[in-house]
């Protein structure tokens, strides 16, 4: 018989290379604080298994998946993200926007937050969404999306920063959806696209804000303008693509104080991404005179109104941005002051 052997044996470990259609990525942490990136990935072009941290640097992203993904966290403190292609921009369960230049074009929600790994969207629809977060502190985006615009299956915060939104054609989404609740404390936001599930701020917002819409759909590039009664500019924006429903919130909004929205015309103004600073606006028809009203004031072609139903979309149900029933259009069909209709074809001068 033979006596037991005193080696050991040592196990065989191999290693498999697997290829990735990832850009720049890691299991655990991106942070890039600079330099120059040009990426053309089918998948994720920044992608994380936790966070993505950006603080500077130029990006240049086209990309078959999200531009940015993190499955925990994205934060952005700086630099410039322009992604010219993606299926969805940027993707978290917690997105902090405090700095930066981010330019972002999808084929589907323009910025999602989720609640867990990549999953193109779709495995975003869990009920654990209190800690989904989207926050905006600062910093530029523009987003044109074929689906939702901002999207959170959870709540947005945006307390600075200048946002705009160039979103769906379908009435199937829409330019801002979120589940549970939208703050709005400070900042500038436009988000123009379809009617059909329009949402608004919620009514916790200290910023006012104004939902108009249209009867009819606008031609893209079509001028909107909003001004009070001295004159002074609130807003002048060319949406990029056909819009029916436009939203709107500025800290120069007051409350009890009169404004006139316009359709079309032209400005003298810088413009950039569609939105015109300074300058003059000329030539175009009015559509409607109000009076703001309450932290979201609806409007149709004949005044204030009441809010948008909602319903279900590509984020969940819609959460609380709908008018509430005290913000009814009074029985007897008479509209307060300041929101009479007035004549179509009158013209700013």
């Amino acid at each position: 018989m033979r006596p037991p052997s005193n080696e050991t044996t040592t196990p065989t470990i191999t290693e498999t290379e697997t290829e990735s259609a990832k850009g720049l990525k890691a299991t655990v942490d991106v942070a890039v604080g600079g330099g120059s990136f040009k990426i053309d990935s089918s998948d994720d072009a920044l992608h994380s298994n936790n966070s993505v941290t950006i603080t500077g640097g130029e990006f240049t992203i086209a990309s078959g998946d999200d531009g940015v993904h993190g499955d925990k966290a994205v934060q952005t403190k700086g630099g410039k993200i322009n992604i010219t292609k993606s299926y969805e921009g940027i993707e978290s369960k917690v997105i902090s926007i405090a700095d930066g230049e981010i330019d972002v074009t999808a084929s589907d929600d323009g910025i999602n937050v989720g609640c867990g790994n990549d999953g193109s969207g779709m495995d975003f629809q869990s009920t654990e969404t209190q800690d989904n977060l989207l926050s905006i502190s600062g910093g530029s985006v523009t987003v044109n999306a074929a689906g939702d615009g901002l999207d959170s299956n959870g709540s947005i915060q945006m307390t600075a920063g200048t946002v705009l939104v160039n979103g769906p054609t379908n009435n199937g989404n829409g330019s801002l959806d979120y589940d549970q609740s939208f703050e709005m404390t400070g900042g500038f936001l436009i988000a123009a696209g379809s009617a059909g599930m329009l949402q608004a701020t919620s009514e916790q917002s200290t910023q006012n804000a104004i939902v108009m819409t249209y009867p009819d759909t606008q031609a893209a590039g079509t001028l909107l303008h909003v001004e009070d009664s001295d004159g002074n500019t609130v807003a002048t924006f060319a949406p990029e693509k056909d819009y029916q429903a436009v939203f709107i919130s500025s800290p120069i909004l007051e409350k009890d104080k009169d404004y006139t929205l316009y359709s079309g015309g032209t400005s003298t103004g810088k413009e950039a991404n569609g939105l015109y600073r300074d300058g003059d606006y000329k030539d175009g028809t009015k559509v409607v005179e109000f009076t703001i009203s309450d932290s979201v004031t609806w409007l149709n072609e004949s005044g204030v109104t009441t809010g948008s139903s909602g319903g279900p979309g590509g984020g969940g149900m819609r959460g609380g941005g709908q008018r509430p029933d005290r913000g009814q259009a009074p029985p007897n069909g008479e509209m307060p002051d300041g929101s009479q209709t007035p004549p179509t074809t009158e013209q700013s001068q």
